[in-house]
């Protein structure tokens, strides 16, 4: 029986796995639970086994990428004792999805909006939210008055700069953006 759970267990991650991958992408509108079914090599019902519909697979995704991002700040503040070399960890973290032709996951998401669910655009909102919460506690740290205002606007240089960056495949305009905001 533990042996059937651990199959089933690897298949919901290589499931979630390319269809994070195929959000990040193509747009979460851009692919099926045929693409995923096909790229995996199982039947979709497979995928049905473990999320019923589209919905469910997203608020997986989206409930995995707050994890991981929430796991990745607190790593972040373990290992790097400066919080403006934080920001930067966060800034090299984001131009691997540059060279990796990805985008932010909930940020496609957002830029979905009409067409997630209202429980996807609640936690993506939780995402934001947490993320810019972590920011303004960098500023905060850097001893910055207007930390929520500096962590907004990092948040938005820094989404903002993916869509250029990516469309140009060229990670460096992230830094170009953000430049003014780190030196704030």
């Amino acid at each position: 029986m533990g042996q059937d759970n651990k199959i089933t267990s690897d298949t919901k991650t290589k499931i979630l796995d390319v269809a994070e991958r195929m959000t990040q992408t193509r747009g979460y509108n851009g692919f099926s639970y045929l693409d995923i079914a096909d790229e995996i090599g199982i039947k979709t019902s497979s995928i049905h086994y473990h999320f019923k519909n589209k919905d469910d697979l997203a608020i997986a995704l989206v409930n995995r990428t707050i994890d991981d991002h929430s796991q990745g700040f607190d790593n972040i503040e373990k290992s790097i004792e400066l919080p403006q070399k934080r920001l930067q960890a966060v800034i090299d973290y984001f131009k691997g999805y540059v060279k990796e032709q990805r985008f932010c996951l909930c940020g496609m998401m957002a830029l979905e909006l009409l067409t997630v669910s209202p429980k996807v655009i609640e936690l993506v909102n939780i995402y934001f939210k947490n993320f810019e919460n972590w920011l303004a506690k960098q500023y905060k740290a850097m001893g910055k008055t207007n930390s929520k205002a500096l962590a907004l606007s990092f948040l938005s240089a820094l989404e903002g700069s993916l869509l250029f960056a990516r469309l140009n495949n060229e990670p460096e305009v992230i830094d170009r953006a953000l430049k003014v905001v780190m030196k704030t």
